[in-house]
């Protein structure tokens, strides 16, 4: 079993609807995660959370369908040392 990181992930879009927050705080829990921060930082989130890799993954990807009050445009995803994207603020 892969030991556990921490990934920081930048979301941005149209993602100002008041349930995204709760919304991601809720799939990161499902998915086992722990030490979810979560912060608005002008026109995106900031996502940081503990967990198993595949399931940090599994939250960017949860993250880019939302829920249907928003429009995600991107997710960017560092993972202790893997980027799929420039790296988030």
């Amino acid at each position: 079993m892969p030991e556990d990181q921490t990934a920081r992930m930048q979301v941005t879009g149209d993602i100002a609807a008041p349930s995204f927050v709760p919304w991601i705080a809720r799939h990161a829990g499902r998915l086992g995660l722990r030490n979810c921060a979560i912060a608005r930082k002008g026109p995106h989130l900031s996502i940081k959370a503990t967990g198993a890799p595949e399931m940090l993954e599994a939250l960017a990807l949860a993250c880019t369908l939302g829920p249907a009050e928003v429009m995600v445009d991107d997710v960017r995803c560092d993972l202790d040392g893997w980027t799929n994207g420039p790296p988030p603020d």
